[in-house]
């Protein structure tokens, strides 16, 4: 009997905290669950969680071919991270200079338009001083230009930063 009682507690448990871990997800829904259910309630919600964990469909649901294109797993929100780590160096040359392809395709990173690279090529060469002042690590130049951009209003609408 106390072995029952326990499975209860535990089936419980998952029923009421399972959905709370989905809680941030801000996708439209997908996989299997949203196929049994589109409600937006907490049963529905426990049912979709439990559906999608049971029948093993989140690889279909993280690479996108379960419907979940928009899912924050799917959504690559690290492009300029990745970018100025490959490229630094490159970048940091032509933002001297003012122009250059790299630094037009890291201002694509940063969610900048194609008519605004020349404006972000001119901002990032006033503050290149500043920039380069203080940094050692490719990470920490993005962070403080994302910082810079901010300050520029301008710049920080046309460049909608996603990462």
């Amino acid at each position: 009997m106390k072995n029952y009682f326990y499975l209860l507690i535990c089936l419980m448990c998952f029923i009421l905290v399972n959905p709370l871990t989905h809680a941030d997800d801000t996708s439209s829904g997908c996989g299997l669950g949203w196929a049994v259910t589109k409600k937006n309630s907490l049963l529905s919600s426990t049912v979709r969680a439990y559906t999608n964990s049971t029948f093993s469909n989140t690889i279909a649901m993280t690479s996108g071919t379960s419907g979940c294109a928009k899912h924050n797993l799917v959504k690559n929100k690290k492009k300029a991270d990745h970018f100025i780590e490959v490229n630094y160096n490159d970048v940091l040359v032509e933002m001297a200079k003012g122009k250059g392809e790299y630094l037009n395709s890291f201002a694509a990173t940063l969610g900048c338009s194609q008519k605004d690279y020349e404006s972000f090529a001119k901002f990032s060469q006033k503050h290149y001083p500043k920039l380069i002042e203080k940094q050692d690590a490719p990470i920490q130049f993005l962070k403080q230009i994302k910082s810079l951009l901010k300050r520029n209003p301008a710049l920080e609408k046309s460049c909608q930063m996603t990462s």
